[in-house]
């Protein structure tokens, strides 16, 4: 691969150090969208020269996705050994981040790819879905932070009027790993553990597969 890097190196005129940085950014984040501060030129320089980061990560063992029209990119690991497991709570918000998304995006409520929301809904959906008590204020920001870290959401400004109402932007990167069989499993989940609801973790395809333990 370092003999590929001198070659796009030279090719382009940029530094070989733009093409480093921009392959740990994505390794350690993801994904990198075009709308986020300090990820845009990660994703343009992913954009740019697909045929590079493309062969870089394969040998890696992972899949380059990128999506000019949302202008996201980043990776998803291609063996099921590279994920790491998800708790049951991250997991389950997982599902309902992605049931919020597909109900803005069918009323026409996104901008660039992104919807808007705020934790009460959230963490309201939640309770309304999979019927569990929602978990203390640490844990939660615990599980966005998480979720923050590889570009499923974007956390805003608490409201003026609640500060403990958090603006939270969910991106695109949501519909990438959480399947339409989870979604249908969402729907039918009843409130006990998923392993007694006999949830796979085959449906996740993103490095994060849910381990079904309780808190």
């Amino acid at each position: 691969m370092l003999r590929e890097l001198k070659k796009v190196v030279e090719e382009s005129g940029k530094d070989a150090q733009e093409f480093q940085q921009t392959a740990n950014f994505v390794i350690a984040n993801q994904f990198a969208s075009a709308y986020k501060h300090g990820q845009r030129k990660h994703y343009l320089l992913l954009e740019s020269y697909q045929e590079y980061f493309d062969r870089l990560f394969d040998a890696l063992g992972m899949k380059l996705y990128i999506n000019e029209n949302e202008r996201l990119a980043g990776v998803l690991p291609i063996q099921k050994e590279a994920f790491v497991r998800l708790k049951t709570d991250e997991t389950l918000f997982l599902l309902v981040l992605r049931q919020i998304y597909e109900e803005k995006i069918e009323n026409f409520e996104v901008d660039n790819g992104f919807v808007a929301t705020n934790t009460h809904t959230i963490l309201d959906r939640f309770v309304q879905l999979v019927k569990r008590e929602i978990p203390n204020e640490t844990r939660f920001k615990d599980i966005l932070a998480l979720f923050s870290r590889h570009g499923i959401v974007i956390r805003g400004k608490s409201y003026e009027e609640d500060s403990k109402n958090q603006m939270i932007n969910i991106t695109p990167v949501v519909r990438l790993i959480v399947t339409e069989a989870y979604l249908r499993q969402l729907e039918s989940f009843n409130g006990t553990d998923p392993e007694e609801d006999d949830v796979s973790d085959s449906d996740i395809e993103t490095e994060a597969t849910p381990e079904t333990t309780q808190d």
